[in-house]
């Protein structure tokens, strides 16, 4: 084994890249993880999707609810700010 190698050379030199099967969790878990981590994504709506469509076994009413939960957040967002911070 080359010793000049880069740690990534060094370790595909030992273990091969192999085919990871990813299992439907393990996905929506990634987005989800980054549709939370990009400073392009509301943050509010990344979690309604998270919380409501991005699960391997989804509520039975789960399009509802995640129209009840985008509904909300955006009729809090129509009240203009001095309305919100009078309460």
């Amino acid at each position: 084994m080359n010793e000049d190698a880069a740690p990534e050379e060094a370790l595909d030199m030992i273990a091969p890249e192999t085919d990871v099967v990813e299992t439907p969790e393990v996905f929506l878990t990634g987005v989800a993880a980054a549709l939370k981590a990009s400073d392009d994504v509301d943050a509010d709506l990344a979690a309604i999707l998270t919380d409501h469509l991005l699960t391997v076994t989804p509520h039975d009413n789960v399009i509802a609810n995640a129209k009840a939960a985008i509904l909300t957040l955006a009729a809090e967002r129509a009240i203009p700010a001095e309305e919100q911070a009078d309460g």
